[in-house]
């Protein structure tokens, strides 16, 4: 018996509860919670956190252009390096990557114009660096390596951690081959989940 096949936009949506929640643990920690009860191996938790939460990103735009991807890539369903998924989505699909925006102060009735964010959020550099930076935490260092035992992130982690989340809150992605675009909430005012809308980009 097969499984059924599950809408895109559900897929996606799925990928970005996954991120939200990781990201959710990610922060307790920042506030002084200790799951390992040592904290270099808490540090190690939190890169771990942000490097999945960084591979649910791309597999999410994996879903969101899977036909397209899968036209060009017959191995598809093997990818697994996120980086490398990143960089083939950008030579067939430019325009893949989150864009950040943010509602209109004032609410002016059914139609939504929406606003880009322009600062404060993760971008597609950062993106790979920071997914370098998590990776080479998660490895054993080498004890024959030479200098001293540390990575530089270039930023505090919390301040990573609210770049994703300012990537992400609100955010609209544009299909490619298609006119249409979907507009993301990450924290629906119903319900709390995340939710993802059709829409027009004009």
């Amino acid at each position: 018996m097969t499984e059924p096949i599950t809408p895109p936009a559900v897929a996606y949506c799925n990928c970005m509860e996954d991120i939200k929640h990781r990201l959710v643990h990610v922060n307790r920690i920042f506030s002084g919670y200790s799951p390992m009860g040592h904290k270099g191996l808490d540090d190690e938790v939190v890169f771990l956190q942000i490097r999945k939460s960084l591979e649910q990103m791309a597999f999410s735009s994996l879903i969101a252009h899977r036909d397209t991807y899968s036209r060009t890539y017959k191995d598809f369903s093997k990818t697994w390096r996120a980086k490398g998924l990143l960089e083939r989505i950008r030579e067939i699909h430019p325009e893949f990557y989150p864009r950040p925006v943010s509602l209109p102060a004032v609410d002016t009735g059914r139609i939504k114009h929406l606003m880009d964010v322009t600062d404060g959020y993760l971008t597609q550099d950062e993106f790979v660096f920071l997914y370098d930076a998590c990776s080479e935490v998660l490895h054993t260092w080498n004890p024959y390596r030479p200098g001293p035992r540390v990575v530089n992130t270039q930023r505090p982690m919390a301040e990573w951690v609210q770049r994703i989340q300012r990537l992400l809150d609100l955010h609209y992605i544009r299909l490619a081959g298609e006119e249409g675009i979907w507009v993301v909430q990450m924290h629906h005012p119903e319900d709390g989940r995340v939710h993802a809308f059709p829409a027009s980009p004009n």
